[in-house]
């Protein structure tokens, strides 16, 4: 019988397109917006099905936790808009058939893409900086094509793969890889990192030095303070508390030297308070005047959340701050729900790896930071951080299992050939 799926069952190429497309979905300009967003849905809904995959219970009881908070905001803010209800779970499904898409690789993919676009953005922005002049003749020439290739128009000018940076001016150029902006670069920056850290047992490696690199590229304040944070937590689950005592107030006293030198570090935090202050309801883009409008519907609802649905009529700054909007819209119920999952997803990944069990409560806090300035918690690509758990990443994770193996495997076949040529000389 003819088999529509004739691809191997586990195709390098697909599996790199889709998670591709669940990135692009999420942040990456081109794929941005609803029609990209129900093609993708169905187009991983077949190749699911295809590939003979069985839908977990899980996702059953995912979905249904947050109907349940959809219905309970329809019942007491009599408000339903059809459009963002079907989105939000078309993203939810798209996460989920992606992941079990790819399965218990979907680390490796995550991290060789990021890495990809890390040293591409990288060498751009290195020759944006010492060639300025390159930067107006792209915005000219090259972007506008793209631009007309783009459904969703961001205010970004893009090429694909690099998003050209049109906001904070700076001498040095921000670095934003191929997604909506710098910032949002810094948080998928961030997820490899976790992943590669946790499968190699150390920090330092030419990855992660790329990586680290490219966060510090971004020029994200929001990025920075999350690195600072991740490196000292780190250091003190991971090492003995004399070299934590001595690394950790040097840390310190580094990273507030940068906060005052570093214009887009102090500099961008006071503008952006003083923003808030003088505007606490304009449109006003800010993460601190985003972060106070959230906290405060979150005051108005706090168990069950506002919903989604208020953000169509309202004029007022919401999608800046992701953290306090999650919060916001979901409540204490969602917020912790959601969390608990991703939670959930990086205990069983460590698990597997058998590293510090400690480790997903410093990338959850990490994610917290980072989402305080990207509205990243509704997009398919974090949501499907949460499904992790229903992978088993043991079969391809213990390398160093695999190295004993390989290395005992050779030592037989020397001892075999040196036992072979003994009995030849014997001869």
């Amino acid at each position: 019988m003819f088999n529509l799926y004739s691809a191997p069952r586990e195709s390098a190429f697909l599996n790199h397109f889709m998670i591709f497309l669940l990135m692009g979905i999420s942040s990456i300009p081109i794929l941005i917006g609803n029609p990209f967003l129900i093609i993708s849905f169905f187009l991983a809904l077949v190749i699911f099905f295809l590939k003979g995959l069985k839908i977990d219970s899980f996702i059953i009881s995912y979905s249904l936790a947050f109907l349940g908070l959809f219905f309970v905001h329809i019942f007491v803010y009599n408000q339903f808009i059809y459009s963002i209800f079907i989105a939000y779970f078309l993203r939810i499904f798209l996460a989920y058939f992606i992941i079990k898409i790819v399965g218990k690789n979907s680390d490796r993919y995550i991290i060789n893409q990021i890495y990809f676009f890390a040293i591409i953005s990288l060498i751009i922005t290195f020759l944006f900086y010492l060639f300025p002049q390159l930067i107006d003749f792209v915005n000219s020439e090259i972007t506008p094509f793209f631009d007309r290739l783009t459904y969703f128009h961001p205010n970004r000018q893009h090429f694909i793969i690099y998003t050209m940076e049109l906001g904070w001016k700076l001498d040095i150029p921000r670095n934003s890889g191929p997604f909506w902006e710098p910032g949002g670069f810094a948080i998928f920056l961030f997820v490899a990192l976790f992943f590669n850290i946790a499968r190699h047992k150390k920090i330092v490696n030419l990855k992660n030095i790329i990586f680290f690199l490219s966060i510090i590229t971004t020029q994200s304040t929001s990025a920075y303070l999350a690195l600072f944070v991740f490196v000292i937590l780190f250091i003190v689950i991971r090492y003995k508390l004399i070299y934590s005592a001595v690394v950790l107030p040097i840390l310190v006293i580094v990273f507030f030297n940068l906060y005052s030198k570093l214009d887009f570090m102090e500099g961008k935090v006071e503008k952006m308070y003083s923003e808030s202050q003088i505007a606490y309801k304009e449109r006003v883009n800010s993460r601190i005047v985003s972060g106070n409008i959230n906290f405060s519907n979150f005051l108005s609802s706090p168990i069950f959340g506002i919903g989604r649905f208020f953000q169509i009529e309202d004029e007022e700054n919401t999608g800046n701050n992701g953290t306090t909007l999650l919060l916001a819209e979901f409540g204490i119920v969602g917020f912790s729900y959601y969390m608990i999952c991703m939670y959930a997803s990086y205990k069983n990944y460590c698990k597997a790896l058998n590293f510090n069990n400690k480790y997903p409560f410093v990338i959850i806090i990490s994610i917290l930071i980072l989402g305080y300035s990207q509205g990243i918690f509704q997009k398919p690509f974090f949501i499907g951080l949460s499904f992790m758990y229903l992978i088993n990443f043991k079969p391809h994770l213990n390398f160093e299992y695999k190295n004993i193996l390989n290395s005992n495997s050779r030592m037989r076949n020397n001892i075999l050939k040196s036992k072979t040529s003994l009995a030849l000389d014997a001869e």
